[in-house]
């Protein structure tokens, strides 16, 4: 069985010394992929199962690496963690997951659990960019933290660049005849309800295009805001031919509301979405919306982190990644 099986088997049975087969496990010295695959053969024969135990006595590192999420529910966190899982498996770490909803929100309280553990380093996961609060920017962290959707002073970063995002917003709609756009954002404490507004007026200003006041709504983000943001615009002005819903939920609501009011998407009214939820393309119209790449951003930041605990240093860059256009029936004319 593979308890029995040591390393030394593994060497044996490829016919390469037991430091090599330590090489091509780790990939701290160069291995040929000829030696790789003779080692990688015999692992599987054997059904050897690397310990490192040993390395991490040697290291003093636990080989533990946190996983602090606000929301252990929310898919968006399902996918950063499944990139997370991907920039770790197979390697010397294991991932230690924590929700502060386990902790009734008192991020303090998660933090120091994953603290009594050890943990090497800590991976920050936020399920929507938002002004944190003071006891969230007050943590007292200890070992290099990655924080991925939200951008932290002082601490390495992976974000969305949710201000192009609205720029690309205007772009698309002008580009499909919008001439009398609205906007029905998210909450005003939310970064990326913040910079998608922004993104999106800047680039209609460019487009010599006026946002008229009554044209712009922030709410939650979900149907109902859609909705019954979707109603009182298309009342105040009836010229309104396009409108940017921050997320696909608002995008939701807001389709159903210009449906229920007679008029057709996208015929009458396009409207536009963000985040690629799963049920955006099996909307009736499918929503047109911006993928978000959740998963690189857990690989990114999975990388990154480890980088920081190799190298023992803190951090604070800060990674961009871009969302991407996924125009469908909500904005185009067949």
């Amino acid at each position: 069985m593979s308890e029995n099986v040591t390393i030394f088997d593994v060497a044996k049975r490829a016919g390469v010394a037991p430091a090599t087969v330590s090489h091509a496990l780790n990939g701290k010295r160069p291995v040929s992929e000829k030696t790789k695959e003779k080692v990688n053969k015999a692992i599987k024969e054997l059904g050897y199962v690397p310990s490192w135990n040993a390395s991490r006595m040697k290291s003093s590192k636990s080989g533990i690496i946190g996983c602090l999420a606000i929301d252990i529910t929310e898919s968006f966190v399902n996918k950063i963690v499944k990139g997370i899982e991907s920039g770790i498996r197979g390697g010397q770490y294991s991932l230690l997951y924590v929700s502060a909803i386990e902790f009734d929100g008192n991020f303090q309280k998660a933090y120091d659990f994953l603290k009594s553990h050890k943990v090497d380093g800590t991976l920050f996961c936020h399920h929507i960019p938002r002004a944190l609060t003071q006891d969230q920017k007050n943590l007292d962290t200890v070992g290099p933290l990655v924080s991925i959707n939200t951008k932290l002073d002082g601490i390495t970063s992976i974000v969305i660049d949710n201000k192009t995002g609205g720029l690309q917003a205007a772009e698309h709609l002008v580009s499909c005849g919008v001439k009398h756009p609205a906007i029905i954002a998210g909450p005003k404490d939310r970064l990326s309800a913040i910079n998608r507004f922004v993104g999106f007026n800047s680039r209609l200003k460019d487009f010599n295009i006026d946002l008229d006041t009554n044209n712009v709504m922030f709410g939650e983000y979900d149907a109902d805001h859609g909705y019954q943001a979707t109603k009182k615009i298309i009342a105040s002005n009836k010229k309104v031919d396009g409108i940017f819903c921050e997320n696909d939920y608002i995008a939701a609501g807001a389709i159903n509301a210009v449906l229920d009011l007679g008029l057709s998407v996208p015929q009458d009214i396009k409207v536009l979405g963000f985040d690629n939820r799963d049920f955006s393309k099996f909307w009736r119209p499918s929503i047109s919306t911006f993928d978000i790449p959740l998963e690189q951003m857990g690989l990114m930041g999975a990388f990154k982190l480890k980088e920081l605990i190799s190298s023992n240093t803190v951090g604070g860059e800060v990674v961009t990644l871009q969302s991407k256009i996924i125009p469908r029936n909500s904005t185009l004319i067949s």
